[in-house]
């Protein structure tokens, strides 16, 4: 009789956890409000003395971009581009890869393409190694599986350590904290989907645009309230209405300056948004998804992938 009695409960607590879980888990699901709120170009960071770098990166992003950085917005981006050879799909053989490509591949339902690189540098082999700094958290530019990376930069990383002969050495780190560890020395160069600004550029040196992206808000499948918006103007004047309100966003990324004001950024703050901060999107989208904030505001191809992530698990 005990032996049942333990069973039973064994299968009661069992299936209490069970239920337990999935309400923990449940969440509502999210879309993206298909309006720019912004325009900006990504760039690469690096010292200004680092010549060789500055020559190889620039080079790089011209022979994988062409005459002007990609937008996938613009039919015909990147048509221009001569592209470079590289070993892309692995099986030992380079092929011509151009970023239009990056891009087409890294946001299509394909397999992932991962880069292995060391994660410190080995001792006494300082003068051999390119040393990049990333917060690998934000596809499709960066992320990790296992211990591997992938992603559009890490690709291009492993393009610009082949042309300089050296071995990749990738660091990650917070957001916030990359272009502080390239201006003191520790890293050779910041490839994170940095928006170039001036107050950025007062720190490090940039290089030239590779991509343009902008800003866009996600919201619950059930809020009716961005509908009908056409412009940025619209998006603002339904936030600006919405009385006091939370809103969520990535630490040090445009979409928090968006919120809370930025003269570097030029955006005006919203005075009635709580903004809450979070090391990367995707944590900011979760919680969207469970009701903790109202919308977020993030950066177009970053938030659709984790928008995509979330409303898959539901």
């Amino acid at each position: 009789m005990k032996k049942i009695l333990a069973a039973v409960v064994s299968v009661l607590l069992v299936a209490a956890m069970a239920v337990s879980f999935a309400a923990c888990s449940k969440g509502d699901p999210v879309k993206v409000i298909d309006v720019s709120l912004s325009g900006e170009p990504y760039g690469y960071c690096y010292d200004k003395e680092n010549k060789d770098i500055e020559d190889a990166i620039n080079q790089l992003i011209f022979d994988l971009c062409g005459s002007q950085e990609f937008n996938p917005e613009i039919e015909g981006s990147g048509s221009d581009a001569k592209g470079v050879l590289y070993d892309y799909d692995g099986d030992g053989t380079p092929e011509t890869v151009t970023f239009k490509d990056l891009y087409e591949y890294e946001n299509g339902n394909n397999p992932v393409r991962t880069v292995s690189a060391l994660t410190e540098v080995p001792n006494g082999e300082e003068d051999n190694c390119l040393v990049v700094a990333t917060n690998a958290a934000f596809p499709p530019f960066e992320d990790v599986q296992g211990d591997k990376f992938s992603g559009i930069d890490m690709q291009i990383a492993q393009m610009l350590a082949n042309r300089l002969g050296k071995k990749l050495v990738i660091r990650n780190m917070e957001f916030d904290v990359i272009i502080k560890d390239v201006e003191t020395g520790k890293s050779d160069i910041g490839m994170a989907g940095f928006t170039i600004s001036k107050g950025r550029e007062e720190l490090v040196t940039f290089s030239n645009p590779y991509y343009r992206t902008s800003q866009r808000i996600a919201v619950l499948k059930s809020e009716t309230a961005f509908d009908n918006c056409k412009t940025e103007a619209d998006v603002r004047a339904v936030i600006e209405g919405m009385g006091k309100v939370k809103g969520g966003a990535a630490d040090g990324q445009t979409g928090y300056y968006y919120l809370a004001g930025s003269d570097d950024f030029g955006f005006e703050k919203f005075e009635n948004v709580e903004i809450k901060g979070y090391s990367e999107i995707a944590l900011a989208v979760k919680d969207l998804s469970n009701g903790k904030v109202k919308f977020v505001v993030g950066d177009r191809d970053t938030i659709n992938d984790a928008v995509d992530s979330i409303n898959d698990t539901l």
